[in-house]
Protein backbone atom coordinates (compact mmCIF):
# COMPACT_ATOMS: atom_id res chain seq x y z
CA UNK A 1 0.00 0.00 0.00
CA UNK A 2 1.30 3.65 -0.81
CA UNK A 3 2.13 5.60 1.98
CA UNK A 4 0.71 8.73 2.21
CA UNK A 5 2.61 11.71 0.74
CA UNK A 6 1.67 15.45 -0.46
CA UNK A 7 2.82 14.44 -3.71
CA UNK A 8 -0.14 11.81 -3.83
CA UNK A 9 -2.49 14.02 -4.03
CA UNK A 10 -1.22 15.68 -7.01
CA UNK A 11 -2.76 13.46 -9.91
CA UNK A 12 0.04 12.14 -12.34
CA UNK A 13 -0.22 12.86 -15.92
CA UNK A 14 -1.63 9.94 -18.10
CA UNK A 15 0.86 8.94 -21.26
CA UNK A 16 -1.48 8.01 -24.06
CA UNK A 17 0.83 5.72 -26.55
CA UNK A 18 1.39 6.68 -30.01
CA UNK A 19 -0.17 4.21 -32.53
CA UNK A 20 3.08 2.85 -34.93
CA UNK A 21 2.59 3.21 -38.98
CA UNK A 22 0.95 0.12 -41.05
CA UNK A 23 3.16 -2.11 -41.91
CA UNK A 24 3.13 -2.58 -45.87
CA UNK A 25 5.84 -5.11 -47.36
CA UNK A 26 7.76 -4.48 -50.57
CA UNK A 27 7.17 -7.93 -51.68
CA UNK A 28 4.44 -8.43 -53.85
CA UNK A 29 1.34 -10.62 -52.23
CA UNK A 30 0.00 -14.09 -54.02
CA UNK A 31 -3.16 -13.72 -52.73
CA UNK A 32 -5.31 -10.66 -53.79
CA UNK A 33 -7.07 -8.34 -50.81
CA UNK A 34 -10.09 -9.44 -52.12
CA UNK A 35 -9.62 -12.98 -51.45
CA UNK A 36 -8.76 -12.38 -47.57
CA UNK A 37 -10.94 -14.60 -45.31
CA UNK A 38 -11.29 -12.36 -42.15
CA UNK A 39 -11.49 -14.93 -39.91
CA UNK A 40 -14.65 -16.60 -42.21
CA UNK A 41 -14.16 -20.34 -42.27
CA UNK A 42 -13.63 -22.09 -45.30
CA UNK A 43 -14.58 -25.60 -45.82
CA UNK A 44 -12.81 -27.86 -48.29
CA UNK A 45 -13.69 -31.34 -49.37
CA UNK A 46 -11.75 -33.77 -48.23
CA UNK A 47 -9.84 -31.34 -46.19
CA UNK A 48 -9.33 -34.10 -43.00
CA UNK A 49 -9.50 -37.60 -44.03
CA UNK A 50 -8.47 -37.36 -47.91
CA UNK A 51 -9.46 -39.44 -50.94
CA UNK A 52 -10.40 -42.96 -50.43
CA UNK A 53 -8.18 -46.02 -51.29
CA UNK A 54 -8.30 -47.68 -54.68
CA UNK A 55 -9.78 -46.32 -57.74
CA UNK A 56 -12.85 -44.77 -58.52
CA UNK A 57 -13.74 -47.03 -61.72
CA UNK A 58 -13.21 -46.53 -65.32
CA UNK A 59 -13.66 -43.51 -66.48
CA UNK A 60 -16.96 -42.85 -68.67
CA UNK A 61 -16.32 -43.56 -72.38
CA UNK A 62 -17.09 -40.14 -74.16
CA UNK A 63 -18.47 -40.19 -77.69
CA UNK A 64 -16.30 -41.10 -81.04
CA UNK A 65 -13.10 -41.06 -78.32
CA UNK A 66 -11.77 -44.02 -79.91
CA UNK A 67 -12.20 -43.14 -83.00
CA UNK A 68 -8.51 -42.26 -84.72
CA UNK A 69 -7.55 -38.33 -84.96
CA UNK A 70 -6.72 -37.29 -88.19
CA UNK A 71 -4.23 -34.90 -88.67
CA UNK A 72 -4.81 -31.20 -89.75
CA UNK A 73 -5.48 -30.42 -93.54
CA UNK A 74 -2.34 -29.42 -95.34
CA UNK A 75 -1.35 -28.34 -98.18
CA UNK A 76 -1.25 -30.91 -101.07
CA UNK A 77 2.16 -32.60 -101.25
CA UNK A 78 1.40 -34.24 -105.12
CA UNK A 79 -0.44 -32.24 -106.48
CA UNK A 80 -2.99 -33.23 -109.65
CA UNK A 81 -1.58 -31.98 -113.25
CA UNK A 82 -3.80 -30.31 -114.99
CA UNK A 83 -4.81 -32.19 -118.12
CA UNK A 84 -5.32 -29.76 -120.33
CA UNK A 85 -4.58 -26.09 -120.47
CA UNK A 86 -6.72 -23.66 -119.26
CA UNK A 87 -9.29 -21.51 -121.04
CA UNK A 88 -8.02 -18.33 -122.33
CA UNK A 89 -9.69 -15.05 -120.61
CA UNK A 90 -11.32 -12.82 -122.62
CA UNK A 91 -8.93 -10.49 -122.83
CA UNK A 92 -6.50 -12.31 -124.31
CA UNK A 93 -7.29 -11.47 -128.18
CA UNK A 94 -5.22 -13.17 -130.98
CA UNK A 95 -3.21 -10.93 -133.15
CA UNK A 96 -4.57 -10.58 -136.36
CA UNK A 97 -3.68 -9.61 -139.89
CA UNK A 98 0.24 -10.29 -139.59
CA UNK A 99 2.29 -11.49 -142.49
CA UNK A 100 5.62 -12.98 -142.68
CA UNK A 101 7.99 -13.17 -146.06
CA UNK A 102 10.12 -16.06 -144.92
CA UNK A 103 10.70 -18.89 -147.03
CA UNK A 104 10.07 -21.73 -145.26
CA UNK A 105 11.77 -23.79 -147.39
CA UNK A 106 15.11 -22.64 -147.67
CA UNK A 107 14.81 -22.18 -143.93
CA UNK A 108 14.48 -25.31 -143.34
CA UNK A 109 17.24 -26.33 -146.05
CA UNK A 110 19.71 -24.36 -143.98
CA UNK A 111 18.89 -25.81 -140.45
CA UNK A 112 19.31 -29.00 -142.05
CA UNK A 113 22.80 -28.28 -143.34
CA UNK A 114 23.97 -26.42 -140.42
CA UNK A 115 22.35 -29.04 -137.48
CA UNK A 116 25.19 -31.46 -136.70
CA UNK A 117 24.51 -34.75 -137.30
CA UNK A 118 23.12 -37.09 -134.65
CA UNK A 119 24.31 -40.21 -133.46
CA UNK A 120 23.54 -43.79 -134.19
CA UNK A 121 22.20 -45.84 -130.75
CA UNK A 122 24.70 -48.45 -131.02
CA UNK A 123 23.32 -51.87 -130.21
CA UNK A 124 24.36 -53.71 -127.03
CA UNK A 125 26.98 -56.41 -127.36
CA UNK A 126 25.92 -60.02 -127.20
CA UNK A 127 27.84 -61.98 -125.44
CA UNK A 128 26.52 -65.38 -126.29
CA UNK A 129 27.49 -64.16 -129.77
CA UNK A 130 31.20 -64.68 -129.40
CA UNK A 131 32.72 -67.20 -131.41
CA UNK A 132 34.21 -69.02 -128.37
CA UNK A 133 30.94 -68.80 -125.90
CA UNK A 134 30.23 -71.74 -124.23
CA UNK A 135 34.04 -72.92 -124.48
CA UNK A 136 36.41 -73.67 -121.98
CA UNK A 137 39.08 -70.87 -122.42
CA UNK A 138 42.44 -71.60 -123.81
CA UNK A 139 45.15 -70.46 -120.72
CA UNK A 140 42.36 -72.90 -118.32
CA UNK A 141 43.78 -76.18 -121.32
CA UNK A 142 47.46 -74.40 -120.58
CA UNK A 143 47.08 -74.42 -117.11
CA UNK A 144 45.92 -77.86 -116.39
CA UNK A 145 48.35 -79.30 -119.25
CA UNK A 146 51.22 -77.45 -116.84
CA UNK A 147 50.55 -79.24 -114.02
CA UNK A 148 49.34 -82.54 -115.34
CA UNK A 149 52.99 -82.59 -116.32
CA UNK A 150 54.71 -81.17 -113.04
CA UNK A 151 53.00 -83.62 -111.35
CA UNK A 152 54.02 -86.75 -113.74
CA UNK A 153 57.82 -85.49 -113.55
CA UNK A 154 57.25 -85.38 -109.72
CA UNK A 155 55.88 -88.78 -109.82
CA UNK A 156 58.88 -90.37 -112.10
CA UNK A 157 61.33 -89.00 -109.39
CA UNK A 158 59.56 -90.42 -107.08
CA UNK A 159 60.01 -93.61 -108.48
CA UNK A 160 63.37 -93.74 -109.47
CA UNK A 161 64.26 -92.40 -105.69
CA UNK A 162 62.99 -94.92 -104.29
CA UNK A 163 63.75 -97.41 -106.60
CA UNK A 164 66.06 -100.38 -105.08
CA UNK A 165 69.06 -100.21 -107.59
CA UNK A 166 68.06 -96.06 -107.77
CA UNK A 167 71.97 -94.94 -107.04
CA UNK A 168 73.38 -97.55 -109.43
CA UNK A 169 71.56 -95.55 -112.45
CA UNK A 170 71.31 -92.29 -111.35
CA UNK A 171 74.35 -89.74 -111.10
CA UNK A 172 74.97 -86.03 -110.83
CA UNK A 173 75.86 -83.79 -113.22
CA UNK A 174 78.69 -81.71 -112.54
CA UNK A 175 78.48 -77.75 -112.94
CA UNK A 176 80.84 -77.73 -115.70
CA UNK A 177 78.91 -80.34 -117.52
CA UNK A 178 75.77 -78.25 -116.85
CA UNK A 179 76.78 -75.02 -118.45
CA UNK A 180 78.23 -76.56 -121.24
CA UNK A 181 74.98 -78.50 -122.03
CA UNK A 182 73.61 -74.81 -121.56
CA UNK A 183 75.49 -73.45 -123.92
CA UNK A 184 75.09 -76.40 -126.52
CA UNK A 185 70.98 -76.17 -126.14
CA UNK A 186 71.63 -71.82 -126.55
CA UNK A 187 73.30 -72.63 -129.45
CA UNK A 188 70.98 -75.30 -130.84
CA UNK A 189 67.90 -72.88 -130.49
CA UNK A 190 69.65 -69.88 -132.02
CA UNK A 191 70.07 -72.37 -135.26
CA UNK A 192 66.61 -73.55 -135.17
CA UNK A 193 65.54 -69.95 -134.78
CA UNK A 194 67.13 -68.56 -137.27
CA UNK A 195 65.51 -71.56 -139.85
CA UNK A 196 61.79 -70.55 -138.45
CA UNK A 197 62.69 -66.86 -139.10
CA UNK A 198 63.65 -68.19 -142.75
CA UNK A 199 60.31 -69.66 -143.31
CA UNK A 200 57.67 -67.86 -145.56
CA UNK A 201 55.10 -66.03 -143.75
CA UNK A 202 52.04 -67.35 -145.82
CA UNK A 203 51.58 -70.80 -145.17
CA UNK A 204 49.87 -71.86 -148.32
CA UNK A 205 50.54 -75.54 -148.37
CA UNK A 206 50.29 -78.67 -146.18
CA UNK A 207 54.21 -79.31 -145.96
CA UNK A 208 55.32 -75.44 -144.97
CA UNK A 209 52.80 -75.94 -141.94
CA UNK A 210 53.74 -79.25 -140.76
CA UNK A 211 57.36 -78.10 -140.99
CA UNK A 212 56.53 -74.85 -139.01
CA UNK A 213 54.67 -76.72 -136.57
CA UNK A 214 57.76 -79.12 -135.78
CA UNK A 215 60.19 -76.15 -135.46
CA UNK A 216 57.46 -74.11 -132.95
CA UNK A 217 57.24 -77.81 -131.12
CA UNK A 218 61.36 -77.93 -130.78
CA UNK A 219 62.17 -74.33 -130.06
CA UNK A 220 59.24 -74.93 -126.91
CA UNK A 221 61.00 -78.08 -126.00
CA UNK A 222 64.77 -76.58 -126.14
CA UNK A 223 63.70 -73.64 -123.95
CA UNK A 224 61.78 -75.95 -121.42
CA UNK A 225 64.86 -77.64 -120.89
CA UNK A 226 67.21 -75.00 -120.74
CA UNK A 227 64.77 -73.62 -117.91
CA UNK A 228 64.89 -76.58 -116.11
CA UNK A 229 68.67 -76.70 -115.93
CA UNK A 230 68.81 -73.21 -115.15
CA UNK A 231 66.46 -73.87 -112.03
CA UNK A 232 68.55 -75.57 -109.96
CA UNK A 233 72.39 -76.64 -109.61
CA UNK A 234 71.79 -80.21 -108.88
CA UNK A 235 71.09 -82.22 -111.67
CA UNK A 236 70.30 -85.82 -111.61
CA UNK A 237 70.84 -88.05 -114.61
CA UNK A 238 69.35 -91.07 -114.69
CA UNK A 239 70.98 -93.62 -116.51
CA UNK A 240 68.94 -96.82 -118.86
Amino acid sequence: MQEESVYALIPNPQEIPSRPPMHNSKFLGKTHPSQFEFGQSKVQPHATMGRPDGTNGPARLHPHEKEPKLPAPGPPTNPKQKVRPPIPSKDDVPKMGLTSNKNFITSNAVDVILAKPGKVPQPEFQWTQKPDYGRVPLYLKRNKERVAKEKEQFSQFIRVREAPDANAHVSQLSPDDRQQLIRHLKNKWGSVNTAYQGLSLTVDTAMKKIRKEAMERELAEIERDIRTLERGEVVLVVED
